[in-house]
């Protein structure tokens, strides 16, 4: 990912969340909660699923997650033990994955957006930003940071998989959308978090590589 893609992703969703939240998450949000309950049983097993798959893969092992030990043995055997320099791709997949999560839920206990299930239920004044009250843990989405942040670091990688690799975050994605527990600019607030936090760990290898060009270079110059 380049440092003018992230910044034109940056200056598009900036105004588009705002937009969002200010005028159109809640008219979008009731539209698809009258239009779309006949889907509501697919992204619930979806969602289920995933999460007993994640929740299988963070259990604690020697008091770590599973997956972050498995990321950092990968990184550590690929980058040191067998000097492939592809092996940072495990040290930004960790180091996404769990800043994400972090700082997903720091933003939800900093900004208590009420979820739309609040205005279904009986609807309220406002956009529900730092409200009080139960359900107010909307902004941003949780769930589409934690499966994005574990494939966007890999289609990045791998664009010519990318499609694939993206199916089941982006249908996470939607489901928060369709089970009614977000706003769409709940989940593009995520995902542009973890967009920042794949452009920011991705640039680990850039210095390295920076490095190896310039020798290569060096060495045609001298060949001449």
């Amino acid at each position: 990912m380049t440092l003018r893609q992230f910044l034109v992703f940056t200056a598009l969703t900036l105004p588009a969340c705002a937009l969002l939240i200010l005028f159109l998450d809640q008219p979008l949000a009731a539209f698809i909660h009258a239009h779309f309950g006949w889907a509501r049983p697919f992204f619930a097993a979806l969602t289920t699923g995933a999460d007993a798959a994640h929740e299988a893969l963070m259990t604690h092992v020697v008091g770590l997650p599973f997956i972050f030990e498995a990321l950092g043995l990968a990184f550590a055997i690929g980058r040191y033990g067998l000097r492939r320099r592809g092996a940072t791709l495990f040290l930004v997949l960790l180091l996404t994955h769990e800043f994400s999560m972090v700082l997903a839920k720091a933003l939800k206990g900093s900004v208590h957006r009420l979820r739309p299930e609040v205005q279904f239920a009986k609807g309220y004044a406002g956009n529900g930003l730092w409200a009080a009250g139960p359900h107010n843990d909307s902004f941003p989405s949780y769930h589409t940071a934690v499966y994005f942040s574990l494939f966007l670091p890999l289609a990045v990688a791998f664009p010519r998989w990318r499609v694939p690799l993206l199916v089941l975050p982006g249908l996470i994605g939607l489901g928060r959308l369709v089970l009614g527990m977000h706003y769409l600019s709940d989940v593009w607030a995520s995902l542009w978090l973890v967009v920042a936090l794949t452009f920011l760990f991705g640039l680990l290898e850039k210095p390295r590589r920076d490095v190896e060009t310039r020798i290569r270079v060096s060495s045609l110059n001298d060949d001449a």
